[in-house]
């Protein structure tokens, strides 16, 4: 059994569970919700889309950062809350090419949702009125947009590390609600570019990230990953 039917099963695992569907139903409202804000919150009633989808995104792309982990922790973590880690375990495969597979499918559905909030945030704002569309603008915003999201997915492995060593999905939920507490503490004092969850809110709001940031977003998602794969490798399940 190769890594490609691992992956394969893990695609069906995902697509038929009711969780699928039920993700995409849930953040659907919060690009609505933020764009009937924005729009709302208009002194003169009149919102071009670059200050509609600048406000807007810049939420979003945190929002998201929840969705990413609440992921990436049920994947692995419904193997322990469904009892279904020693079924899997017992498959004629490596336990890295397991995990592999599920990283793998994390990602896909990462993107996806991320892909998925971008054309619910245009569609609210074609609906709410905005005006000046520009297709280099949309362009350029969503280039911004799913580079933001990769970085979010990145800083979300230590969530899966926890789900794994907590054997469950509980736990890593509710360590990134504290953790978007402290990022917007440490995001009023000045140090948003050195936390690695704020670290993509600054790429999109700037652009651009120091030397700086990019080590502590890259240690960051390399100690997530390194640690989920020698759980898998060394821990008893």
């Amino acid at each position: 059994m190769n890594i490609f039917s691992v992956l394969h099963c893990e695609f069906r695992k995902i697509i038929r569970a009711n969780v699928f569907g039920l993700v995409f139903f849930v953040f659907a409202f919060g690009p609505i919700m933020m764009g009937v804000g924005i729009t709302s919150s208009s002194s003169t009633g009149d919102i071009n889309w670059q200050m509609y989808l600048t406000e807007l995104l810049s939420g979003l792309a945190a929002l998201g950062l929840i969705g990413y982990t609440f992921i990436s922790a049920w994947v692995f973590g419904r193997e322990f809350s469904d009892k279904t880690i020693k079924d899997l375990l017992a498959k004629p495969v490596s336990r890295s090419q397991i995990v592999m597979s599920k990283l793998l499918v994390i990602l896909a559905w990462d993107l996806l949702l991320a892909l998925f909030m971008f054309v619910v945030a245009l569609a609210a704002g074609g609906v709410l009125g905005v005006t000046g569309w520009s297709a280099a603008l949309i362009g350029d915003v969503f280039f911004r947009f799913i580079i933001t999201s990769l970085l979010f997915i990145v800083v979300t492995t230590p969530g899966t590390f926890l789900a794994n060593i907590s054997k469950g999905y509980l736990a890593p939920l509710g360590l990134i609600l504290v953790i978007v507490i402290f990022s917007n503490v440490l995001a009023s004092m000045g140090f948003a570019p050195y936390f690695p969850w704020t670290i993509p809110s600054v790429f999109q709001s700037t652009g651009f990230l120091d030397l700086s940031s990019i080590v502590i977003l890259a240690s960051t998602g390399l100690a997530g990953i390194v640690g989920t794969f020698a759980w898998w490798r060394f821990a008893e399940q």
